[in-house]
Order: C-alpha cells, then sequence, then structure tokens
C-alpha cells in the first residue's frame, strides 16, 4: 500500500498544485491495489532494454536520414555549380554567334556595296563608250 500523504506532499513539491497532487496520489494508490496491474523488475528491465534498442534503432535511421540529406546537398550544390557554368557558357556562345553574325553581315554588306559599285561602274563605263 501507498502512503498517499507522502506521495500528495511529493507532488505538490514538485510543481503539482493540491487538487492535481491529491488526485495523481489517490489514482496510483488504486492502481496499486490490484498486485496484478504492478510489473516485476523483470518486467521492467525487458521493456527498458526493449526501449533502448527502440532508441538505438531511431537514432541509427535518423543518422542515415541525415546522410542523405547530406547527399542531397551536395548533389544540389554540384546542380547549381552545373547550372552557373551553363549559363556562363551559353552567354560566351551567345557572344560569339552574335559577333559571327555582326560579322557575316558586314561582309555580305560590304559585297552588296562592291557588287553595287561594280554595276554603277560598268554601267559608267558603258555609257561613256556609248554616248
Amino acid at each position: 500500500m501507498i502512503d498517499t500523504l507522502k506521495l500528495k506532499e511529493t507532488f505538490e513539491a514538485n510543481g503539482f498544485n493540491n487538487a492535481q497532487a491529491c488526485s495523481l496520489s489517490h489514482a496510483m494508490n488504486d492502481l496499486t491495489k490490484d498486485k496484478r496491474d504492478l510489473a516485476t523488475k523483470d518486467e521492467l528491465h525487458q521493456v527498458r532494454n526493449e526501449l533502448k534498442m527502440d532508441i538505438k534503432e531511431v537514432r541509427d535511421e535518423i543518422k542515415d536520414v541525415r546522410e542523405e540529406i547530406k547527399d542531397l546537398r551536395h548533389h544540389i550544390t554540384n546542380l547549381w555549380t552545373g547550372l552557373s557554368d551553363l549559363r556562363k557558357e551559353l552567354t560566351q556562345d551567345m557572344a560569339t554567334l552574335e559577333s559571327r553574325i555582326i560579322h557575316k553581315l558586314s561582309y555580305r554588306s560590304i559585297v552588296s556595296q562592291i557588287s553595287i559599285a561594280t554595276v554603277v561602274i560598268t554601267l559608267m563605263v558603258y555609257f561613256h563608250q556609248n554616248p
């Protein structure tokens, strides 16, 4: 049998108010009346060991998840670096393409101007010889 007064005082000393302490101490007293409801030390040790194993498994799972997250972060960093490099390459390619287009347009413009000049000179020579 539990000393409910002592239990109530312990609860109150640990921050429970009077009503809470009374309720808890009476509930604990009622629970301990039937000895079949109480666990033995061996049962408590068994449950404790099971809980330790469960905690270890959860910690291992957390460790695995953290490593996966670390790998994903590394992968994402590599992807961002790759995208940055690709952007630089595209910018360079666009500048090169623009330069080539300008060069071709300039070349064609010069060729067109030379062609026009040739036609004009030919016409001038023709009309000069045949007034």
